[in-house]
């Protein structure tokens, strides 16, 4: 079981590739609230390069954290 640390880092890689699905696939077209087609994508591209970082951040940390370390 992962640190407190880590486990808000997972709740934020979560919520970005919600926010990623959101705004990049059509059948979630009603949850953008009026956003257009073009602003979607660029949306969908930022919270997936978020999603992406937090992901780099949680390795490193797996790997630095002794507490990580211990649980795993």
């Amino acid at each position: 079981m992962p640190c407190k640390e880590y486990e808000q880092m997972e709740s934020m890689q979560k919520m970005e590739r919600s926010t990623w699905a959101q705004f990049t696939y059509r059948e979630n077209q009603h949850l953008r609230g009026g956003v257009g087609d073009q602003q979607a994508k660029e949306l969908a591209k930022e919270a997936r390069a978020r999603a992406t970082q937090i992901g780099k951040q949680m390795n490193w940390h797996r790997q630095s954290c002794e507490e990580c370390k211990t649980r795993t």
